[in-house]
């Protein structure tokens, strides 16, 4: 959720007279009115404004801004998340909605706020920064921002085209969450890079994601799930927020029970974030993201970098997209 809108890839090193801080409720809804013209729906600005200041995604944030004589020139969001790594839990955090007003670009701003916000996530202990980009890679790669691998993955359903091998069955999240959050440990564990997720993150989710479906995914002749996913159903398709196979599971055999459930709901496509495995390469389309791009940064010298984690990261689900 990083805008295009942000300096026009400015490189002035400072904004004079810009003065960067943590936002009041003021200065937060001032930056939610700016953010409209790049994030904006069908709702008026008022109403815009006001659900993301009721929003669970976006209370999780700290919000950043930058002003100039006392208005919102430039803002940010920092929602803080925990990336697993080289066996050991690292904290970081993730930027959101980095934006710049159309009268305040071209003066290095949003860069002089990005540079001030990583100081105080250095202070408070950070390790690892992500974003996800909507603009050229190259500009947050000069802060020290890698690329990842990164791909859409999308499919046409079609009754009697998939074997399917076991069922998918409903679950609400909230009552099964114990049982949830091992399966997405385990699921993940064999990733070199991981979003971990504590009992408050699974809080945030299911507050976000009210009215998203949730299926375990039983293999035939198990009598355990094996896997899960999570669904945003509209009328023109289904897309897949987040899933989770068992190591040792038919990778495969989950992706086809998936496309004939949603043969048989009649879902005019499926798909969404998903990595290039060979068994995603088989049932869907894999594309290339064109934005929204991964991009990871390990801030320390302690923090870990591997290679494997450029391509490990293409397996992060739009479920913790910020």
């Amino acid at each position: 959720m990083n805008g295009s809108t942000i300096d026009n890839m400015s490189t002035t090193p400072h904004g004079p007279g810009l003065d960067c801080h943590i936002a009041n409720d003021a200065e937060r809804a001032a930056a939610f009115g700016n953010v409209y013209e790049c994030w904006g729906d069908e709702r008026p600005i008022d109403e815009y404004v006001a659900w993301r200041m009721q929003s669970v995604q976006h209370a999780r944030a700290t919000w950043y801004v930058g002003t100039v004589d006392g208005v919102v020139a430039t803002s940010l969001g920092a929602y803080p998340i925990v990336l697993r790594a080289a066996e050991k839990s690292w904290p970081g955090y993730a930027i959101g909605a980095v934006h710049t007003p159309p009268e305040f670009r071209r003066r290095g701003y949003a860069a002089t706020l990005l540079d001030w916000g990583l100081q105080q996530q250095l202070a408070g202990g950070a390790q690892f920064g992500l974003l996800y980009s909507d603009i050229k890679p190259e500009y947050y790669g000069g802060m020290g921002y890698r690329l990842c691998d990164s791909h859409y993955a999308w499919a046409v359903p079609r009754p009697g085209d998939h074997a399917s091998s076991g069922r998918l069955e409903q679950f609400d999240p909230a009552e099964m969450a114990d049982g949830l959050a091992e399966l997405y440990v385990a699921a993940q564990s064999s990733r070199s890079i991981w979003i971990e997720r504590d009992s408050v993150y699974w809080d945030w989710v299911r507050g976000r994601y009210v009215g998203h479906n949730w299926f375990w995914w039983i293999d035939a002749g198990a009598d355990h799930p094996s896997g899960y996913i999570q669904l945003k159903s509209t009328e023109t398709e289904s897309r897949v927020f987040d899933w989770g196979v068992l190591p040792g599971a038919d990778e495969r055999a989950f992706w086809e029970t998936v496309l004939q459930w949603a043969a048989n709901q009649g879902v005019a496509r499926i798909g969404g974030w998903l990595p290039s495995s060979d068994a995603i390469a088989g049932c869907f389309d894999v594309t290339p993201r064109i934005k929204e791009l991964t991009m990871l940064s390990p801030l320390t010298a302690e923090a870990p970098w591997n290679d494997a984690y450029s391509t490990d990261a293409a397996w992060f689900t739009e479920c913790d997209h910020i």
